[in-house]
């Protein structure tokens, strides 16, 4: 997160108040929020639900033209 400049904050408001999310499996489910203190980019936060941990974030680029708000 940290060389990605991805505040914590930002990880928990996105799985708290998401715009999209998506359940890939049990165990893999992505959570989308654009982040206005990142110049309007979304977040992709992936998580397992079954261990209840965040796996990676980062900002994906394809998102914001499919709907993440």
């Amino acid at each position: 997160m940290a060389s990605r400049d991805i505040s914590k904050r930002w990880v928990f408001d996105t799985l708290k108040s998401f715009s999209l999310k998506v359940s890939i499996s049990d165990v893999e489910e992505y959570y989308f929020k654009q982040v206005d203190e990142a110049d309007f980019r979304c977040l992709k936060v992936v998580y397992n639900p079954k261990f209840m941990r965040v796996v990676t974030v980062y900002f994906d680029r394809g998102m914001r033209k499919r709907g993440c708000k």
